[in-house]
Order: structure tokens, then C-alpha cells, then sequence
């Protein structure tokens, strides 16, 4: 098979475009600066002329090696030495995803090819073909990313929490709410908001007594007001028991999480931010 060199340099240097540009995505980095641009650019051309490696007569054992220095080096070079390791492992998963579905690309259409650990060449495959392909694995990546970005911030903000008032004690879902820094002005101690459908469960049996009943003030974009709210023994959750807290009976349904609870037909709660910075 014939490799021509100017082909192998471009489509490596494409395909080094977009990993480090998944790279970027995966660690938040913004490209969008002039001398991070140019830091991008400078190890696009890197990984285009890694690529030539192909002609190298050596082992796999070595060219992985060799792709995990080069993954190390052309982090270093676009994004620094902050946690180049890191990134630099996130680069090489990349590039062995996006090699393997490359190559079965190539087996899909009937096509030769090579690829090592340090390039790939696609030989006659139609570059049409080739763009596709790559624009799908970038959308494929950045749903995937998307994914993992929820199933982070719900297990950073979504908690099972027990409450216990008296002789009262449930485990429910609870949420995070960084806006919510009620206190109780006489106690001075943090107020979680219930759900509409789990204050009038409260209600209905006869968990609210007047010894533990309290109106807190609260103040909020559109309006202030009172809200009506029952001490409790303690809210548990996360390894944290935040006894005396307050829970206040919100006024409608709660809208929070993109309408995660909005719909559901289950008591859930509204935690404190002062509550997990405790």
C-alpha cells in the first residue's frame, strides 16, 4: 500500500484537532483565547507529525509507550502542566476510541488502512465519509460527556435524607439548593423547604404542634413573606445530622433540578447550602 505523507500529516492533524478538542471539553479548558489557540494549533501540527511514526520498525510494546510520552508531551504543550497526567490519560482513551472505530470504519467500507498507536491512515477512503464519521464520534463524545455531567451533579446534589419530629421519621429524596440560606431568626438554625405534597402529609398527621411551629421570614426574587415552618429532632443525610433544623412548607410545588421533581408525586425537600457546608 501507498502512504503518502502530505495525506497522513493533514488527517492526523484533523484527527488531532478534534481529540484535543474533546480533551478541552472533558476538562472545561476554553480555547477561545488567542495564545491558547495557538498552544492548540502548535500540538494539532504535533500530532500530525507523530503520525509518521508508522514508519517506524518497532514493536507495540513501544509504541504505546511511545504514544503515552506523546500524550503527556502534547498535553503539556496545549494545556499546560496543571494536571497534565490527568488530561494526558483522557487524551490516549481518546485516541484509542477514535482509532479502533476508525479502523472498523475502514472494515465497513471495504477500505485499507493502517493505524498504530501513534497515527492512522485511512488510505482511499473518501474524505466525505471520513468528516462524517468524525463529526458523529464528536457529537457521540459530548452526549456522552452530557451524561456523565448529570449523573455528577445529581450524585453532588441530590440526597436521601432522613427527618425525625417526635415520635415522626421518614426517608425521603432531598436536593441541594445553594440559593437557600433561610435561618430561623430566633435560633439562627438552617431551614429546609418541603415539598407542598410532603407539608400537607405533615399535616395530616399531626406532626405540626404548636410547641415546634415557627414563621420564617424569607425574601426571594418577586417577593417576600412568611413562610410557616416545624422544627424537627434533626435532618440526617450524607453523614451529616443537623439537629434543630427547621422545615418550612413551601408554598407550591418545587421546581428545581430542570423540573426533576416538578412531576414526581413523592415528598421531597429542599436543603440548605448551610447544611452541607456544615
Amino acid at each position: 500500500m501507498i502512504v503518502y505523507g502530505d495525506i497522513l500529516f493533514v488527517e492526523n492533524f484533523i484527527t488531532g484537532s478534534v481529540l484535543l478538542y474533546l480533551t478541552a471539553v472533558i476538562f472545561r479548558v476554553d480555547l477561545h483565547r488567542k495564545k491558547q489557540l495557538l498552544r492548540f494549533v502548535c500540538g494539532s501540527m504535533m500530532c500530525g507529525g507523530i503520525a509518521f511514526v508508522l514508519f517506524l520498525p518497532v514493536g507495540m510494546p513501544w509504541n504505546i509507550a511511545l504514544e503515552g510520552a506523546f500524550a503527556v508531551l502534547v498535553c503539556l504543550v496545549v494545556f499546560g502542566r496543571r494536571g497534565v497526567l490527568l488530561r494526558a490519560a483522557a487524551f490516549a482513551a481518546l485516541t484509542c476510541f477514535l482509532g479502533g472505530m476508525t479502523m472498523a470504519l475502514l472494515l465497513a467500507f471495504g477500505h485499507t488502512g493502517m493505524y498504530a498507536p501513534g497515527g492512522i491512515y485511512t488510505g482511499d477512503l473518501k474524505a466525505g465519509v471520513l468528516a462524517l464519521f468524525l463529526g458523529a464520534s464528536v457529537f457521540a463524545v459530548r452526549r456522552i460527556l452530557a451524561f456523565v455531567d448529570r449523573m455528577k451533579f445529581y450524585r453532588e446534589h441530590v440526597f436521601s435524607v432522613k427527618i425525625r419530629i417526635g415520635g415522626w421519621e421518614q426517608t425521603i429524596e432531598a436536593f441541594l439548593d445553594t440559593g437557600n440560606g433561610l435561618r430561623d431568626p430566633v435560633s439562627g438554625k438552617s431551614v429546609a423547604v418541603a415539598s407542598s405534597l410532603l407539608w400537607q402529609k405533615l399535616k395530616e398527621e399531626g406532626v405540626i404542634t404548636d410547641d415546634r411551629f415557627r414563621m420564617i421570614p424569607y425574601s426571594a426574587v418577586g417577593g417576600s413573606g412568611l413562610l410557616p415552618a416545624v422544627r424537627t429532632d434533626f435532618l440526617e443525610f450524607a453523614n451529616t445530622r443537623c439537629c434543630g433544623a427547621f422545615l418550612a412548607g413551601a408554598g407550591e410545588e418545587l421546581k428545581v433540578a430542570g423540573g426533576a421533581f416538578a412531576e414526581t408525586e413523592e415528598p421531597c425537600v429542599l436543603l440548605s447550602r448551610d447544611m452541607v457546608q456544615r
